[in-house]
């Protein structure tokens, strides 16, 4: 939530989703070696329970393929219960768990598959 939102939209990694002319979501994706990290993912409180995080997490997955990355990776912090399940029911799958920044974080990754719509 400290990150310079300036500079990653310089970089090009700062994601929106517009309904009405409207920011009701944003999404962070910053390419690594081997992997694309999702770096952040928020929706509005008012924007919530409209799926917009569902069609963030797809479009994450889409830009990682597009990208000819085969995994894409997260961390969240521990007490997020909620969002380690969402995580989970997305198919990511918990790596590690560390301490950075004095937060307690979980890492997870989800291995893509090339076409998804064959499965």
């Amino acid at each position: 939530m400290l990150d310079d939102y300036t500079a990653r939209v310089g970089q090009g990694v700062v994601h929106v989703l517009q309904e009405g002319g409207a920011i009701h979501a944003v999404l962070v994706l910053i390419p690594e070696p081997g992997c694309l990290l999702l770096d952040n993912i928020a929706v509005l409180p008012s924007a919530q329970g409209k799926g917009y995080g569902r069609v963030l997490m797809q479009y994450a997955e889409d830009v990682a393929r597009l990208a000819g990355y085969s995994t894409i990776r997260l961390y969240t912090q521990e007490m997020m219960t909620e969002n380690i399940s969402i995580y989970l029911r997305y198919g990511y799958v918990e790596t590690h768990r560390a301490q950075e920044l004095s937060l307690h974080r979980v890492f997870m990754k989800k291995t893509l598959h090339q076409n998804p719509k064959a499965e």
